[in-house]
C-alpha cells in the first residue's frame, strides 16, 4: 500500500528529515508543498500551500496523498488519506500531553499510517519536536533523559558541522560549555511573570537548549536580519524556553502595547514561541 501513497512533507526541520526517512523507506513518494507561484514552502507558510513538486520517486500508481504538517491542499487533486500534524485545532495530535507524545507527534502518526514500528531514535525525535522539555525530566514513555540529551548534541554537532558559518562551533565539549554558561546566565536573570528576562544581556549561544534544559522561559533581544542574513538595524525580542500557551499570549499582548514596534508580533501559542521587531 506504501508504494501507492505520496507524502508531502511542509517545512524544513529535524523531525521532517526523520518523517522522511520513514516514508522512503516505506517506499513512498516523496514530494514538498510549494505555494501558489511553485515555490517550496517553509515553516512559515506552509499552511498556505496550494500543490506540490516531486523530489524522490514516480506518482504513476500513486492512489493517496498523506500530508505532513502542511496544508491539505498541497495533496492537489489526490485524496488525502491522511493529515500528520499536532500544530493546529483539529489536527490529531493538538494539545495531547507529554505523555501521548507519540501520537500527539507528527512523525508517530506518519508511523502509524504507514506501520512503521517506532525506534529510540524516532522516539527521541519525536519527543524533541513536541515537548522536549517533558523529555528532560522522564515525563515521555520510553524516552531517557540522559540518552535524550546526548542525542540532541550529537544533532547539534552534525547541524553546526553541515554549515560553513558554524563549523567552528562543531564541537561537542565547546557545546556543551555553551549551555552550562547558559543555564548560569539564566538561573541569574530577574523573573518577571514567570519568564527570565535576558533582554540586556545580548546573544548567548545555546540559549534555547538551556532553558528546556532548566524548564525556563525566557526574553532575550537579538539583532534582527533578513531572509539572506544581512542585519535590518532592528532588534528582535523572542520569547523562548519552556513556554506555556498562557505565557505566550502574554507576550504577544505585551508585545502588542510597545510603540517602537516594526509591524506586528508574531508567535503560536500551542508551538511555544513568540517575537516582536523594534526599533
Amino acid at each position: 500500500m506504501s508504494k501507492n501513497i505520496l507524502v508531502v512533507f511542509g517545512g524544513q526541520d529535524p523531525e521532517e528529515q526523520a518523517a522522511r526517512r520513514v516514508a522512503r523507506e516505506a517506499g513512498c513518494v516523496l514530494a514538498t508543498a510549494t505555494t501558489v507561484d511553485g515555490k517550496k514552502v517553509h515553516a512559515g507558510n506552509a499552511y498556505q500551500a496550494t500543490g506540490y513538486t516531486v523530489d524522490e520517486g514516480d506518482v504513476a500508481g500513486v492512489t493517496d496523498a498523506v500530508t505532513f504538517e502542511c496544508a491539505p491542499a498541497a495533496a492537489g487533486e489526490l485524496p488525502v488519506a491522511a493529515r500528520c500534524d499536532h500544530h493546529n485545532p483539529g489536527d490529531a495530535g493538538y494539545g495531547l500531553p507529554a505523555a501521548e507524545y507519540w501520537q500527539a507527534s507528527s512523525l508517530g502518526q506518519l508511523c502509524a499510517v504507514l506501520s512503521t514500528e517506532p525506534t529510540e531514535e524516532l522516539r527521541m525525535v519525536a519527543a524533541g519536536d513536541h515537548c522536549p522539555a517533558d523529555a528532560y525530566v522522564g515525563r515521555c514513555p520510553g524516552v531517557d533523559p540522559e540518552t535524550f540529551y546526548a542525542f540532541r548534541l550529537a544533532g547539534k554537532v552534525a547541524f553546526y558541522a553541515a554549515n560553513p558559518r558554524t563549523v567552528e562551533k562543531a564541537n561537542l565539549d565547546k557545546i556543551q560549555a555553551a549551555i552550562e554558561a547558559a543555564k548560569a546566565r539564566l538561573l541569574a536573570a530577574p523573573e518577571v511573570d514567570g519568564v527570565r528576562d535576558l533582554r540586556d544581556a545580548g546573544e548567548i549561544d545555546e540559549l534555547p537548549e538551556a532553558g528546556l534544559l532548566l524548564g525556563f522561559a525566557y526574553m532575550a533581544a537579538i539583532p534582527d536580519v533578513d531572509r539572506d542574513r544581512q542585519p535590518t538595524g532592528n532588534t528582535k525580542i523572542v520569547l523562548g524556553g519552556h513556554t506555556t500557551p498562557e505565557t505566550v499570549e502574554r507576550f504577544l499582548g505585551w508585545a502588542k502595547t510597545l510603540t517602537n514596534r516594526v509591524g506586528e508580533p508574531y508567535g503560536n501559542p500551542i508551538r511555544g514561541f513568540a517575537g516582536v521587531i523594534v526599533k
